[in-house]
């Protein structure tokens, strides 16, 4: 898979592949696992700062109101 504006190629499973593994494991423990896929992108993927934060932004975006809603369905939110 080539990403033309950056130019980082990579096969097309990994990024899926290393995303579903990360969540998987912070999921238990109930954080967003944004901190470490940035430097995942960063590292291995070479990808530049400004499209990384933009795409842990909409992780978080997703993650954290998803994490709250099940939070409140299982009945497990500690409300003061």
């Amino acid at each position: 898979m080539l990403f033309p504006v950056s130019g980082v190629e990579t096969p097309i499973f990994v990024p899926p592949l290393v995303a579903f593994v990360i969540s998987f494991f912070t999921s238990m423990g109930g954080v967003s696992g944004a901190f470490l896929l940035l430097p995942f992108q960063m590292s291995v993927l070479n990808f530049t700062s400004p499209a990384v934060s933009a795409t842990n932004f909409v992780y978080n975006i997703v993650a954290i109101p998803s994490g709250v809603y099940r939070y409140l369905r299982e009945g497990r939110m500690a409300w003061p």
